[in-house]
């Protein structure tokens, strides 16, 4: 694979293993509020939560609204009582705690960081993402090319969100490869911003009709590796 210097990363279940973090984060949360901390609670926050950053992912909430939201309509769902914010607050602090990565991503980035210029593109909340940079491996390999949505007054997948990073990275489209999870937000915001995109796909989940369709597609690092000539 030729012609590329940017590498454009998606964080959350691309190179840090957000699940681990969420785990960490919500169950610390239940217990410090007093409630069970079992998967049946868990799965019911999840539920919420990720309906949510559907809806985001579709500009129908913004994130300062989402991440209190989440706990407000969880606490109702429980019947409990309790200020969402206070909760949002508590969560974010623990979840900045979680910066464990993939099995692999580090030594995947430093390989890369060799050939290409890596940046990190995200939808998360900044100061947890910052934090999370901050405290892994990543972050020399990285160098501070951190864009964050909420920082930018966009949010993957708009194309303005993508050209801001282009602007601010001084790259031109042709130059730049968007990696990510997500069909809805990495890829679909590659597609709107002209980008050429991988998409990670480990679970194996099947592209939904309708949606975008990435440049390619990968099953796991060792075939992204592969792809990108590392």
């Amino acid at each position: 694979m030729t012609g590329y210097r940017w590498l454009l990363f998606d964080a959350d279940n691309t190179l840090f293993d957000f699940d681990a973090a969420e785990e960490f984060a919500i169950t610390r949360t239940l217990l410090h509020y007093g409630l069970p901390a079992d998967e049946e609670s868990k799965g019911r926050y999840r539920a919420v939560n990720a309906a949510l950053w559907a809806s985001f992912d579709r500009g129908e909430i913004d994130q300062e609204k989402l991440v209190v939201e989440r706990f407000a309509r969880f606490l109702e769902g429980e019947g409990r009582q309790g200020d969402p914010a206070e909760w949002n607050r508590a969560y974010l602090d623990r979840l900045a705690e979680g910066s464990v990565l993939l099995p692999g991503a580090e030594a995947l980035c430093r390989a890369l960081a060799e050939r290409y210029d890596l940046a990190l593109v995200t939808n998360g909340v900044p100061y947890v993402q910052r934090r999370r940079l901050e405290a892994s491996p990543l972050a020399p390999l990285f160098g501070g090319r951190v864009y964050i949505s909420g920082e930018l007054g966009c949010r993957k997948p708009e194309r303005i969100y993508f050209e801001k990073v282009l602007d601010g990275l001084g790259a031109e489209p042709r130059e730049a490869l968007v990696i990510g999870d997500s069909l809805s937000s990495d890829i679909q915001g590659a597609a709107n911003a002209g980008l050429d995109s991988i998409w990670y796909n480990p679970r194996g989940k099947r592209n939904i009709p309708g949606t975008a369709r990435p440049t390619y597609e990968v099953p796991g690092f060792d075939r992204l590796a592969e792809l990108l000539g590392v």
